[in-house]
């Protein structure tokens, strides 16, 4: 009767031991804080409604979008840690074809243009 069982049995165990290690480590979140900053314009160019990204590049960041105002500011909140940053389509006029008259640097994130975020203002260099 044992020998019947004993496949069902080790089925079970293979499964539950399986699922035990499917999660892994959940990263711990980083300390949230708010930052405040402003996206410069290249010459004759606006970046007003454009969404800025910032893309997470070490230690506990998370991902992060803001939308950019009329005068290129914006403000909310992120995990402190390195980014890199770029824009992204956003509201009214600032379409992806708009975006494509910006410089590529713009429009990019590059580990060669980096930021800590640690709270407080932001500032950008494209």
């Amino acid at each position: 009767m044992l020998d019947r069982r004993f496949p069902l049995i080790a089925l079970t165990l293979a499964a539950l031991a399986a699922l035990a290690g499917c999660g892994g480590d959940v990263p711990e979140s980083g300390e949230e804080v708010q930052v405040t900053g402003k996206v410069p314009a290249p010459p004759g160019k606006s970046v007003a409604g454009y969404n800025i990204q910032f893309q997470a590049t070490g230690g506990k960041a998370r991902q992060a979008t803001f939308l950019v105002a009329a005068d290129g500011s914006f403000s909310g909140p992120m995990v402190k840690g390195k980014y890199t940053y770029y824009l992204t389509p956003g509201k009214g006029s600032a379409t992806e074809q708009a975006l494509e008259s910006l410089p590529e640097s713009y429009r990019k994130g590059s580990l060669d243009r980096q930021i800590d975020v640690n709270g407080g203002a932001i500032e950008l260099k494209f």
